[in-house]
C-alpha cells in the first residue's frame, strides 16, 4: 500500500487551521506557500476535504479554508478516505490463475486450481484482515489526539495569513 503525499499536507492543513488565530479562514495560496507545493494541487487536496465535510471553503473577500466540525470529530480515517477514497486497497489482478494454470502440468487443472483458489484466498484474507485492521487503528486516532501534546494557551495561536522572513523565520505581517 501507498499513501499520497495530500494525505500528510492534508494533516498539517488540519492541524493549521486548528491553530490559527481566531479561528479565521485562510486562503489557499497561502496554505500552498506555507507547505510549499502548488496551489493547483493544494486546491484539488482542499476540494477533497470540502466533500468531506472536514474543512469549509468560505467564498468572499476575507474568505478561505477553516475546519467544518471540531478537531476532537476528526480522525485519521476520515482524512485518509477524504484523500485517497473509501474503497479497499486490496485488488487481485488473477496473475497467480494467468501464469500457472497456463503451465503445463501432470496435475489435472482442476487439481491446480484448487491449490491456487486455497493460497489465493488466504493471501486475500490476510490483506483484507491487515486493511481492516489499519483503518480501525485510523478511526481510533482523532486530529485532537495529535495535537493533545500542544497547550495552545502557551504554544499561542498563528496567524498563518502572515508571511514568513525565510532569512531569519520572523513572521512580518504582509505588505
Amino acid at each position: 500500500m501507498k499513501m499520497s503525499s495530500a494525505v500528510e499536507q492534508s494533516l498539517v492543513v488540519l492541524v493549521m487551521l486548528e491553530l490559527q488565530k481566531g479561528r479565521a479562514p485562510v486562503k489557499s495560496y497561502l496554505l500552498s506557500d506555507r507547505l510549499q507545493v502548488s496551489e493547483s494541487y493544494l486546491k484539488k487536496t482542499m476540494r477533497k476535504l470540502v466533500v468531506a465535510g472536514i474543512v469549509d471553503a468560505i467564498a468572499s473577500k476575507e474568505g478561505g479554508f477553516k475546519l467544518a466540525r471540531p478537531i476532537a470529530n476528526i480522525t485519521l480515517l476520515d482524512v485518509y478516505q477524504a484523500i485517497e477514497g473509501d474503497g479497499s486497497f486490496i485488488h487481485s489482478t488473477q496473475l497467480a490463475d494467468r501464469i500457472f494454470l497456463n503451465q503445463k502440468s501432470d496435475k489435472p487443472v482442476e487439481d491446480v486450481q484448487e491449490v491456487l483458489n486455497v493460497a489465493i484466498t488466504d493471501v486475500l484474507t490476510t490483506f483484507s484482515e491487515a486493511e481492516q485492521d489499519f483503518k480501525k487503528r485510523l478511526k481510533s486516532y482523532t486530529i485532537a489526539n495529535l495535537l493533545q501534546h500542544v497547550n495552545v494557551d502557551e504554544f499561542g495561536e498563528i496567524d498563518w495569513r502572515q508571511s514568513i522572513d525565510k532569512v531569519d523565520c520572523k513572521i512580518k505581517p504582509n505588505t
